[in-house]
């Protein structure tokens, strides 16, 4: 299954095994084995392979499919979305929290900006 699961998050995200074995800092062939179920990568490299794809670790444990769908996300600009905020929690909180104002107030702006503001339940 982690084979399935490391195929599938490379495919999705249009990489070949060389880009991964680059990052990991591996041969292609030792990366090749984890995809084919010939070795298992320890837990620190799988914890890499997880921040490479932006999943977690027990998503190579999961039954095998589209990422886009267990994250629940209805498009790729949701999963984006998704994956910035997974990218987000790495963040000390005070800074975090004055980036998603910010973030929030430029949405806000733009949407007004456009005459298509919602209207606050404030």
């Amino acid at each position: 299954m982690l084979g399935k699961q490391l195929q599938t998050a490379r495919k999705q995200k249009k990489f070949n095994q060389d880009d991964v074995a680059r990052y990991l800092d591996v041969k292609r062939q030792t990366y090749s084995a984890y995809e084919r179920g010939v070795s298992v990568p320890d837990s620190l490299t799988l914890k890499k392979l997880a921040d490479f794809f932006e999943v977690s670790t027990e998503y190579f444990f999961e039954y095998a499919g589209n990422i886009t769908s267990r994250s629940g996300a209805q498009n790729e600009q949701e999963e984006k979305m998704l994956m910035l905020s997974r990218r987000a929690d790495k963040i000390p909180p005070p800074l975090r929290e004055r980036l998603l104002r910010n973030f929030e107030e430029s949405i806000d702006g733009y949407l007004e900006a456009m005459g298509m503001a919602e209207e606050s339940d404030e």
